[in-house]
């Protein structure tokens, strides 16, 4: 089993995410000897926020992109393969003010690309990315809610 471990909190070892997200992978490594593990901490190597050459570069067909396309479209390649190789992906995803920290979602961004891990049909939109378990930790200082459910 290959397990892509995704860590985006900035807060090192005082992070409950990432200590979840540990666990996770320590579980999954427990049930599956001889698995692998690649970690990609997003915190101490981001993927940049997406703009206009990245935009750009999506919807270019290969072969008339230009240098600085080729060098933009590459951050997203590599995520989606790596993506695609995982069998396994565990996402550590803290909130902050309410949502993900942006390190996670430049890579959702750079991940979700239509007709490489999606497509649109008549249906609607349909995932291309098959075959995939996510296990998300999800860890918060505060309480979004008005007390346990």
């Amino acid at each position: 089993m290959k397990i892509l471990h995704l860590i985006s909190s900035p807060r090192g070892e005082a992070s409950f995410s990432i200590k979840l997200g540990n666990a996770i992978v320590e579980k999954l490594q427990a049930s599956n000897p001889g698995s692998t593990v690649k970690t990609h901490n997003l915190a101490n190597k981001p993927f940049p926020h997406l703009e206009e050459v990245h935009l750009n570069s999506f919807f270019t067909p290969v072969e008339n992109h230009s240098p600085e396309q080729k060098a933009a479209i590459k951050h997203s390649d590599d995520a989606i393969a790596e993506l695609q190789e995982a069998d396994v992906i565990v996402i550590g995803a803290p909130l902050y003010n309410f949502n993900i920290h942006s390190t996670l979602k430049a890579w959702i961004d750079h991940i979700a690309r239509a007709g490489k891990t999606f497509s649109y049909s008549e249906a609607g939109p349909e995932g291309l990315v098959k075959g995939k378990k996510v296990y998300v930790a999800i860890s918060s200082g505060g309480v979004y809610t008005e007390g346990p459910v």
